[in-house]
């Protein structure tokens, strides 16, 4: 009895932990679409005989799509590194089994592996190299990635709603602030516009997704986890965000999905040219 009780928390917690654990829809197609137009002639021609499809962003929510099958089930560890939020950020990844180690083994398969192997291996790198670019990816306070705290805020609802509503923190961050940030354009224009306000020089290095996580921790604790009455370790925190970490959500997470869209590429051209 007692470890069926053990078992049972166990999965009740991991299901809490991976409910929400990916950028929204809308986030990853623009990853997809920021690559797209990044891409050197050889690695358009071998993804596109890859996946059978014009654009990334057709393939980037695969993996949020077969949640709950028995193949997306296998995944469910992929989406995230765990990382503190507080203290040392040493990343936790049993086999590989997480957004980096699983970006590292795409990035090979993709070189070696049959016709099938290197579609799955497609997939799964348009989509994690996105989820390791969202800060509350790579950044963990116990509270699951923002999934244990609730912010309150407009833009929890529909944006230009003028009411505020409550949502997951982790839900603010992969959907809310990017639904802001469109302000109702189309993700494939968003995307361009979003590319071309942002320089490309930076992007030389790092190179290694480890280093993107690492980034993306260090971006979490300066933006996602900053706000009034942050205590370290809570499982369970309530604010509410002001105009100013709206402004600082909107505008780093335009900068994340193009600098994922870009180290997507990076990694495409480096993989077939």
């Amino acid at each position: 009895m007692k470890r069926i009780g053990r078992w049972f928390t166990a999965a009740i917690g991991l299901a809490f932990t991976t409910a929400s654990w990916s950028w929204g829809a809308e986030g990853h197609r623009m990853v997809g679409y920021v690559a797209d137009a990044e891409l050197s002639v050889k690695a358009r021609i071998s993804v596109r005989r890859i996946m059978n499809a014009d654009s990334l962003a057709s393939v980037s929510n695969w993996m949020d799509e077969v949640r709950g099958t028995p193949e997306g089930n296998t995944m469910q560890r992929w989406h995230f590194v765990s990382m503190k939020a507080c203290g040392e950020a040493e990343p936790k990844c049993k086999n590989g089994n997480c957004a980096t180690g699983r970006i590292e083994w795409a990035r090979d398969t993709l070189r070696t592996g049959s016709p099938e192997e290197a579609l799955k291996a497609l997939r799964v790198l348009v989509h994690l190299i996105g989820d390791v670019h969202q800060p509350l990816h790579a950044a963990d306070n116990s509270d699951y990635g923002g999934n244990g705290s609730t912010v309150t805020n407009r833009l929890c609802v529909e944006f230009g709603a003028s009411q505020p509503s409550a949502c997951k923190l982790h839900t603010y961050w992969d959907t809310s602030l990017v639904k802001a940030a469109l302000r109702g354009q189309s993700e494939m224009a968003a995307a361009k516009v979003w590319a071309a306000e942002m320089p490309k020089a930076p992007l030389k290095a790092p190179q290694l997704a480890a280093e993107w996580a690492a980034e993306s921790n260090q971006l979490a604790r300066r933006t996602a986890y900053r706000f009034e009455g942050f205590a370290c370790k809570a499982k369970h925190q309530s604010f509410a965000a002001d105009d100013a970490y709206d402004a600082v959500g909107v505008a780093t997470v335009k900068e994340q999905i193009v600098t994922a869209g870009r180290r997507l590429a990076m990694t495409l051209n480096a993989a077939f040219d």
